[in-house]
């Protein structure tokens, strides 16, 4: 065996599994954590495979609680990687297809890692209460979902500063723990992460395309303001509204596309997925490639979205401005009100502006020339999170 297949076979290797959307953005986020790794990524689509073309990429079949049937087509898919590619570390960012992998992994004996998303700020999803039991690391994104039993808390996905600012109001809980808990792991670098005192929302440049009226009351245009937001023109200013790819949300686009009525100055755009209803002053599209969504997403002016995570993670890692209305669940637009919660826990943080509802998203409109401070993330995830992850794979 020669030096360079040596140094290969020392590699660890990992498979890196995760649904689509927002649990594949997190999961690409945690890529320093992975240096030195053999890496096998899958998940659910397959054009994401562009995103990782210098790695090993496998699709598999996507499925929810509700398919029963395709669960267990799902499951199969999933078992056939993990027995073809041989994987010694597993790691995922959910949901479903993830926790399968995790349970596989932990009968043959791998060593496997749970991130919840970070989607989930009030309690974890359903798939990472489960996975408690078959990780060997188990982790959230929120420090005050911790326990000292686990799940664990090491950082998030939106990065150092971010992720300091969430937990400026919870340092001394976390310092408490450090005192107490001594054989949580990295549990005394957690404790010492500096905390950013200033609000994040301060450090945020807020641009208003216009702060003038005329005599009779009507919104001005400044060319200033939009030469420095890197607009040509008022009829420039452009507006992508996403709803993700699972299920329509007209109930947000309607509002949208009466407002875009009486404001030809911004050319609006929709990704309004399986969604049956004629729009009348938007140029609408019900998908959109991996590639088409990122290129909405950076010649927008500013993104509307439902309270995904793959939606608000990548507005935010170009800068973009960002309103969000979340779905409800007691209305069936999805399971429960996490994405309530989000929204309020990234508002507080001043990473995004949020709409409510209907009524909100249709005040927030009114002054949409107010919605252009720009919130933006690191690159990566937390160093701390990704120490801790590059830390496991190399342990035992």
């Amino acid at each position: 065996m020669n030096k360079d297949q040596r140094s290969n076979s020392s590699r660890p290797k990992v498979l890196a599994i995760s649904s689509a959307g927002g649990h594949w953005i997190q999961m690409l986020r945690l890529r320093p954590a992975f240096k030195g790794c053999k890496v096998t990524y899958a998940t659910t689509y397959a054009d994401y495979e562009h995103d990782v073309p210098s790695e090993s990429f496998r699709s598999i079949v996507d499925a929810n609680r509700t398919q029963k049937c395709k669960l267990l087509i799902s499951a199969l898919s999933i078992l056939w990687v993990i027995l073809t590619e041989r994987p010694k570390i597993i790691l995922s960012t959910g949901a479903a297809p993830g926790f399968f992998a995790i349970f596989v992994g932990k009968i043959l004996r791998r060593k496997t890692i749970w991130i919840d998303s970070i989607a989930n700020a009030e309690e974890l999803s359903l798939s990472g209460q489960k996975a408690g039991k078959y990780a060997d690391l188990w982790l959230t994104q929120w420090e005050h979902l911790a326990k000292p039993g686990g799940p664990h808390y090491y950082g998030n996905v939106l990065g150092d500063e971010a992720s300091n600012d969430a937990n400026a109001d919870t340092e001394k809980t976390s310092q408490q723990k450090a005192s107490t808990n001594k054989d949580e792991p990295l549990d005394t670098e957690r404790s010492n992460i500096s905390v950013q005192q200033n609000n994040y929302r301060a450090k945020r440049p807020i641009h208003n395309i216009s702060d003038r009226r005329s005599n009779s009351g009507e919104l001005q245009t400044d060319p200033i303001r939009y030469q420095q937001l890197g607009i040509s023109d008022q009829k420039s200013f452009r507006v992508f509204v996403t709803v993700g790819s699972d299920v329509p949300f007209d109930r947000m686009v309607k509002v949208i596309d009466e407002w875009a009525g009486s404001h030809p100055e911004a050319q609006v755009f929709a990704q309004v997925g399986n969604s049956n209803h004629e729009f009348q002053n938007i140029d609408t599209r019900q998908f959109l490639s991996p590639s088409d969504f990122a290129a909405k997403v950076e010649s927008a002016s500013l993104v509307i979205a439902h309270a995904g995570m793959g939606s608000i993670l990548s507005a935010l890692k170009l800068g973009k401005p960002i309103l969000v209305m979340p779905r409800l669940g007691y209305l069936g637009e999805t399971r429960n009100e996490h994405q309530v919660a989000t929204i309020e826990r990234l508002a507080h943080m001043g990473l995004i502006e949020a709409a409510k509802d209907e009524h909100s998203l249709t005040e927030r409109l009114a002054a949409f020339e107010a919605l252009t401070s720009t919130g933006s993330i690191a690159p990566w995830a937390s160093r701390i999170l990704t120490k801790a992850i590059a830390g496991f794979f190399m342990s035992r």
